[in-house]
């Protein structure tokens, strides 16, 4: 696949948008969301559909993630009815068993899919739905899955989807994703502004007890992520610029050269508009980068990564892989899971720390079928986890 095939899948998902907004888009809807918070509370049947079918009015289906081109492939199960969280909280997620072995020979983890609002797991069998999750995240440990649900709830269900419960509310989800911690014990949420004006307060939630606890500095970004040693924060900008802060917000400083408008210093117009990982100490980030002309997307975060930048330099730094890079997932351990394609074939190489190549696999056609599910959009790679 070359850069002109990438350039048109891009191009087709999303549309250039002025500088600024991508955050200003994010901060209106943080208005609304702020402004109906009772109203939702009131009538919460009627607002779910009614945000539901205004979103997709004023945002279409795309870019809440940028996919590759889907193989003819189909998966092999259909998405049932996903369960509605019930009235009580639980303090604590509830153990669930996990089977054995791994989604393919070669690796040892499970890798989860996304098709906006659908996650997938992929199993020996196939590809398995697992529940309608907007915006959703998947635990370190593999046991947990998040979302913000179309009233602004966080919820938090075990691995299967099930036992849903409602962690926190007046949650906002577009452009600002939960992000789990490396102990799979909390979430970076953001809510919105008191009275509706303003920008959204981040904050770390505690999932067991349901505490927020704002950040001691409020970064200024969208689509933030926690390194894997739970010291620092990645996130871009409106302005598609990258930024790297401590885990507090605190000393937060921009990733040099990517989003600088001075031709001078960017000579070729890199921009970072999505962060899709970040290495365990915060000096690699893995990114969907744009150049020059090549179309920045919206507020949905871009499920791709197609370069892994060094935050020091702002230089790419080179994959041991050939053909074109999709996604890019920083483990725990240091190890970087890669998903390429080379024609037709995806591959999945997974990296050593030092970006030597420990073990490569051929991803299975279920995993990249079109449709995923009943969406008329391929799976990204969301997620690889232990369990």
């Amino acid at each position: 696949m070359n850069d002109d095939l990438l350039r048109d899948s891009l191009t087709r998902i999303s549309e250039r948008v002025m500088p600024v907004d991508l955050l200003d888009r994010s901060l209106a809807r943080s208005r609304r969301i702020g402004r109906n918070r009772a109203l939702v509370a009131a009538t919460a049947t009627v607002a779910t559909i009614a945000l539901a079918v205004g979103a997709v009015w004023q945002l279409g289906v795309p870019s809440h993630g940028t996919v590759p081109p889907a193989q003819s492939a189909s998966p092999s199960t259909s998405a049932p009815a996903s369960p509605s969280p019930s009235g009580s909280v639980s303090v604590s997620p509830s153990v669930v068993p996990t089977p054995s072995g791994g989604s393919v020979v070669g690796l040892s983890g499970w890798l989860y899919y996304y098709s906006f609002p659908d996650l997938y797991r992929l199993t020996p069998a196939g590809l398995e739905f697992v529940v309608r999750a907007p915006h959703a995240a998947v635990s370190p440990d593999g046991l947990q899955i998040a979302y913000v649900d179309d009233a602004g709830e966080l919820i938090v269900t075990d691995r299967d989807g099930g036992q849903p419960r409602s962690v926190l509310s007046g949650v906002v989800g577009l452009g600002h994703e939960p992000a789990w911690s490396p102990d799979s014990r909390r979430l970076l949420v953001a809510r919105p502004p008191a009275g509706g004006d303003g920008s959204v307060t981040y904050g770390v939630v505690d999932v067991a007890s349901g505490e927020f606890t704002p950040l001691a500095e409020q970064i200024q970004g969208i689509h933030p992520l926690w390194s894997a040693d739970g010291q620092h924060l990645g996130y871009t900008t409106g302005t598609c610029q990258l930024m790297v802060a401590d885990a507090d917000g605190r000393n937060a400083r921009m990733v040099p050269v990517i989003g600088d408008p001075d031709p001078a210093v960017n000579p070729q117009q890199r921009f970072g508009c999505g962060v899709y990982s970040v290495s365990p100490d915060g000096s690699l980030m893995a990114v969907n980068q744009a150049v020059g002309d090549e179309p920045w997307g919206d507020i949905g975060r871009s499920l791709a990564a197609d370069v892994v930048i060094d935050t020091r330099t702002g230089d790419e730094v080179p994959l041991p892989v050939s053909g074109q890079v999709w996604a890019a997932l920083f483990l725990p351990n240091g190890e970087v899971l890669v998903r390429s394609t080379d024609g037709d074939t995806f591959t999945l190489t997974l990296l050593n720390p030092d970006l030597s190549i420990k073990t490569q696999v051929s991803e299975p056609p279920a995993a990249s079928a079109n449709p995923c599910g009943q969406s008329s959009y391929g799976c990204a790679l969301l997620a690889y986890t232990p369990n």
